[in-house]
């Protein structure tokens, strides 16, 4: 299988809420054009460079992460607004080192209902077009 990446928009949520409420804010954002789908990993994860130029909040303690080079401690960051297409939700990032690409985990793809269809090798939405929730 080849690899699926696609553009991506990440913004601070935080801004962005400020904003909603008409307060005068630059809602920080980064555009990546090369986010890579990556089935086999949880999180939205983002290259450092990137959480600094969103300003995103670390929480207070490490986690470990299982890597093709072992396990190792990583930070997670709240409050990236990921937007895909048209659909945008709230997300925890994981930390890489700035020479990773950008990755989109399992977590951010059922969030926004989206699905790897391995023929076409890109993102489709499990329900067509309209972004639907599961609530059992």
């Amino acid at each position: 299988m080849r690899h699926v990446q696609v553009q991506i928009r990440v913004q601070n949520y935080v801004d962005w809420a400020l904003a909603q409420e008409n307060r005068r804010i630059k809602v920080r954002t980064v555009l990546i054009p090369d986010a890579l789908v990556d089935t086999g990993t949880t999180y939205l994860c983002l290259p450092r460079r990137f959480i600094k130029e969103l300003g995103l909040r670390a929480f207070p303690k490490t986690v470990a992460v299982t890597t093709a080079a072992g396990v190792v401690q990583r930070r997670l960051y709240g409050g990236a607004l990921l937007s895909i297409d048209d659909r945008t939700d709230e997300f925890t990032v994981a930390e890489l080192p700035d020479e990773a690409p950008a990755l989109i985990g399992v977590i951010p793809l059922e969030a926004l209902d989206y699905m790897v269809d391995p023929t076409t090798q890109r993102l489709l939405g499990k329900h067509g077009k309209k972004r639907v929730l599961l609530m059992c």
